[in-house]
């Protein structure tokens, strides 16, 4: 394992030591694809099985291959609009201190692109991994090594009234985003030009004996200038020394670098440029200007006329600028520029004249070095805390602390009803970088009703002496504060660390209150759809229009672009009137003060909760967008329409579809079922998300059609969709024109004598007041074999179909509540099945004869976490110059995040050009970032019923912690992964109703004899149980 380490210590040394000087290393016109004005994800980690490594990409080409552009951008000319290429940080958020100082203006790649998806749409990709079980843990990393260039890098997302930070170029406790999946976010720089970031992948064997990465692998991102394959010159220094060095034409000509504020007021934005103009001093000349800052490339544009002009972003903090031009005509000479300091918040023009030094790279605050080959472990407590939020009944502030302040993990809260479901009504989720705790503001609201079972899962970083450990209580009572002490678990072979005397947890001081897919083809219409009916709680999916050539022309058809995995073991295209889309207690949403908007009325008044699918992916809840990716515009001079129709709802209800703006500002609201349909108007290639607001609980309906002007290219078809409140034994009433998945009342029928192999005699999990169709009542839940049953004319499956096995995996593992409270055909206070003229399934002070079945409850596979996506390796930079001594600067850089350091200003002059060689003067700038995301589940259920016991004999979920304390009002802490402690009861004493529930010897007899004469098949049977 050391050699190993070494082995990736030497060759980051190698890569650092070979890479060519960034300001020499010239813009990207050799890259194969320059990215800009799309959709586009990178990096995107791939796997590859033959060699078990690796590999990078961009979409599907290699990242070292690809640069992204970012040029400028706006949404429109009018006063309403905004430059989507810039990001200003507004006033009076805290939570923002990262990016800099309030107004500061940021070179940005938006989270939510303008017309054409400009300037560019960029994001992180899920990749293609595969079964993650391959890894320890099933966790894999996309670090952030460095990153190169004149300023620093952020990458977040922004919620509106707070920021999931993910990667940062300076602050390390950024900088492993923790199987990543499909994200789209911001990406800022706070000066222009061009940066390379360096990323690899990291992940270990199942055995953790072997660790996996890829190639540190460069992805290139050009801030501002020209595009890049617009460049003619690859090396600046050699192009200079080749180009004439005295004038031909035996003009006195005195060239000047003149940087100011930009003056003209064409475009949204324009008002924070800055001026960058060379003039040879000699109207006739011609040739190419290069513009660098920081002695990092910006630009290069053609000079005629004897001048160049490019206006430009600069930082909030002073850069140095620098001119170089290479003539192409036959009478004038090279030249170089001193070096100006200037900055956005400067007005008054600077005009200098020549030197003989190039700048090299030397940006005045570099970026750190991160690429550990071991992260030990000096403690393994980990204190989970939500504490109250002063004048709030129920707004919370987590905590999350680790006493190794050197901690670096992913984690992830969830309260659930039951260690057995699959879908938490409440969950949060981030990463432990430097420092070893993270804060964050919650809604508990939900979860404050029953008590509630908690899970914390932390995965550690692959090179962690730690390993995935799962914490859990039951019976937790969300009050003033609820708090989970966990032990992380050891690498096999590592010794634990001494632990000091737990100290009482402290108390935080209360925060404030808050302040995969579309890049495939268009499918064709007449293509196989998948038309069973699915229920897809969590997990990306586009409603997306498709076309198709035919004889008559193009036809246009709609389709689910599903890439949940629900179902199915890759992407797939689905029907859409077949798709149900269930939202669970997790959604609720209390709007803030901090979106006061008007536009976000459609959330209702400030402290209202409403169901939102939010813009931004969260693991635990489905994403659904809408796609036109494939389609040729080309026909369709008037664009392509999708409408949105609210078909069905329950009394008074409404539904939102808008897009946030940014940090709160006014959102786009493209429909508003109160005011009637809804129209998302394009005219390229789109594919977006955003929130989708519900206000109330229940079953909705919503048509989806296209049209283009007045011409209908699709009649509209609708998906449903089924919101669940936090309460328990909810069954949403069916839309009436399209089933859904809830049973409708009807005689109950006839139980057959024919015993079932399950012990576990569950009520059906239909409207009845019958509580008890089956001849017992085990104490262990059994899944249901779907989350919500079809409708259908009998309310109760029959009572021998009741002790259905629990094991199933593909099931939901929810446990079946006893009696419901939903009405049933025939009242009876009988908790046995509907009296008929067979007895023989009546229930009886015995089990029903299973002779296989055992009596513990199998925990079904998925209650443990779900594996996390996996990460992808990065290949090794290309560029990362640093050559002669740097030439001083004078800007101070920009304002330290969190943890960085920042070093001193220098300045740079300069002297008359000479005809002797370009002097190079360089430092070298790294950097690096951060972030962590966690995988989503398994598809959930609805909203769960309540289970009145789980078996003391299910086993403990994968990496469950022993010893862990609850530290809230009625929480019971399980040991050593115990089942759900709320209903633990011993199964010879389970009773309900008046009527036996446990297991006589004699039925023990029953199962035990058999499984000695198999040699021992059911004792492996209750082991792996």
């Amino acid at each position: 394992m050391s050699h190993l380490r070494r082995i990736s210590t030497a060759a980051l040394a190698l890569f650092l030591a070979l890479t060519p000087a960034a300001a020499w290393a010239g813009p990207d016109q050799d890259k194969e694809w320059i990215v800009t004005g799309q959709h586009v994800d990178a990096p995107i980690p791939v796997w590859h099985d033959d060699t078990n490594s690796f590999s990078l990409n961009t979409i599907n080409m290699p990242m070292e291959k690809t640069a992204l552009w970012i040029p400028k951008a706006w949404t429109g000319t009018g006063e309403k609009d905004e430059a989507k290429s810039q990001l200003v940080i507004p006033a009076k958020r805290p939570d923002l201190a990262f990016l800099g100082t309030e107004g500061t203006v940021l070179n940005a790649a938006p989270q939510n692109p303008g017309p054409g998806n400009t300037p560019i749409w960029a994001g992180l990709g899920a990749g293609e991994i595969g079964d993650t079980d391959k890894f320890e843990g099933e966790t894999y990393t996309l670090d952030l090594i460095s990153v190169d260039g004149p300023g620093r890098m952020e990458m977040f997302i922004d919620n509106g009234d707070s920021v999931n930070r993910f990667l940062s170029s300076h602050d390390t406790a950024y900088r492993s985003v923790y199987n990543p999946r499909h994200t789209h976010l911001y990406t800022t720089f706070t000066q222009p030009g061009r940066y390379v970031a360096n990323y690899k992948m990291t992940a270990r064997s199942a055995d953790g004996t072997a660790i996996y990465s890829s190639p540190i692998t460069p992805l290139v991102w050009q801030v501002g200038g020209a595009n890049p394959a617009d460049g003619t010159i690859k090396d600046i220094e050699s192009a200079y020394n080749a180009a004439r060095a005295e004038r031909a034409d035996g003009n006195a000509a005195t060239p000047t670098l003149t940087v100011s504020h930009h003056g003209e007021r064409e475009h949204p934005g324009d008002n924070h440029l800055t001026d960058i103009t060379l003039d040879t001093g000699v109207a006739t000349d011609t040739g190419r200007a290069w513009i660098t800052v920081n002695g990092y490339f910006l630009t290069e544009v053609p000079v005629e006329g004897g001048r160049a002009t490019v206006s430009e972003l600069l930082g909030a903090d002073a850069a140095a600028v620098q001119a170089i031009y290479i003539p192409s005509d036959s009478a004038s000479a090279r030249w170089i520029s001193q070096t100006v300091q200037y900055s956005q918040k400067d007005t008054e023009p600077v005009t200098v004249g020549g030197t003989d030094t190039i700048l090299g790279p030397s940006n005045p605050d570099p970026a750190p070095v991160w690429n550990p080959d071991h992260l030990p472990i000096s403690s393994r407590r980990v204190e989970v805390s939500y504490d109250l939020i002063p004048g709030s009944t129920d707004q919370y502030t987590a905590t999350v602390r680790a006493n190794d302040p050197t901690l670096r993990a992913t984690y992830k809260i969830e309260f659930l009803e039951s260690k057995w479901d699959f879908s938490p009504w409440c969950s949060m989720e981030g990463t432990l970088g430097a420092g070893g705790m993270d804060t964050k503001a919650q809604d508990l609201g939900v979860c404050q009703t029953d008590p509630m079972y908690m899970r914390v899962t932390l995965r550690p970083h692959p090179l962690s002496d730690a390993v995935m450990t799962v914490a859990e209580a039951s019976d937790v009572t969300v009050g003033a504060h609820v708090g989970l002490t966990a032990m992380l678990k050891m690498r096999d072979g590592v010794a634990a660390p001494e632990e000091p005397e737990p100290a009482p947890n402290p108390t935080p001081a209360p925060a404030p209150a808050p302040d995969n897919g579309g890049n495939d083809p268009t499918p064709d219409p007449a293509s196989s759809l998948l038309s069973d009916p699915v229920e897809i709680a969590r997990g990306h999916l586009d409603v997306r229009l498709t076309q198709a050539s035919g004889e008559g022309g193009l036809t246009y058809g709609l389709a689910v672009k599903d890439d949940s995995l629900t179902n199915a073991r890759t992407s797939v295209l689905r029907t859409v009137g077949s798709t149900t889309l269930t939202v669970a207690p997790n959604a609720r949403f209390v709007r803030p003060a901090s979106l006061s908007d008007a536009s976000y009325d459609v959330l209702g008044p400030v402290g209202t909760a409403t169901y939102v699918l939010p813009e931004t992916q969260n693991s635990d809840i489905v994403w659904p967008g809408l796609s036109t990716e494939g389609i040729d515009y080309a026909a369709l001079p008037e664009g392509a329409d999708l409408t949105l129709h609210l078909a069905q709802a329950p009394e008074g209800a409404r539904v939102a579809f808008f897009q946030g703006g940014t940090f709160g500002a006014g959102a786009k609201v493209h429909f508003d079922s109160s005011k009637g349909d809804g129209l998302v108007h394009t005219t390229e290639a789109t594919h977006m998300h955003g929130n989708w607001v519900f206000s109330a609980p229940g079953t909705y309906r919503i048509e989806v059609g296209a049209r283009s002007g007045e011409r209908s290219l699709v009649e509209p078809q609708s998906f449903t969709v089924i919101v669940r409140s936090g309460h328990r034994n909810e069954q949403p009433a069916p839309v009436e024109e399209e089933p859904v998945p809830t049973p409708s009342p009807g005689p109950s029928p006839v139980p057959e004598p024919v015993p079932t192999p399950a012990p576990e005699p569950t009520p059906a999990p239909a409207p009845t007041t019958d509580p008890a169709p089956a001849p017992s009542v085990d104490p262990a839940p059994a899944p249901m074999p779907t989350p919500f049953p079809a409708p259908t004319t009998d309310p109760a499956p029959a009572p021998s179909v009741d002790p259905a096995p629990a094991p199933a995996p593909t099931v939901d593992p929810a446990p079946a509540p006893a009696p419901t409270t939903d009405p049933a055909p025939a009242p009876t206070a009988d908790p046995a099945p509907a009296p008929t003229a067979d007895p023989a399934p009546a229930p009886t002070a015995d089990p029903a004869p299973a002779p296989t079945a055992d009596p513990a409850p199998a925990p079904a596979p998925s209650a443990d976490p779900a594996p996390m996506p996996r990460p992808f390796p990065a290949p090794a930079p290309t560029g990362g110059p640093v050559r002669a001594p740097a030439a001083p600067a004078t800007n101070a850089g920009t304002p330290a995040s969190s943890g960085a350091t920042r070093s001193p200003a220098y300045a740079a002059t300069g002297g008359s050009a000479t005809g002797a060689p370009a002097a190079r003067s360089n430092g070298a700038a790294t950097g690096t970032t951060g972030a962590a995301s966690s995988a989503p589940v398994t598809a959930p259920k609805a909203a769960p019923a309540a289970t009145p016991s789980a078996s003391p004999s299910a086993a403990p979920q994968s990496g469950a912690q022993s010893g862990e304390v609850a530290q809230s009002g009625g929480v019971a802490a399980p040991e050593n992964g115990t089942a759900d402690a709320s209903g633990a009861v011993p199964i010879a004493a389970a009773a309900e109703s008046g009527r036996s529930g446990g297991w006589s010897p004699y039925w023990l007899v029953l199962l035990v004899i058999p499984a000695a004469l198999a040699g021992g098949g059911a004792g492996y049977l209750i082991r792996t149980r």
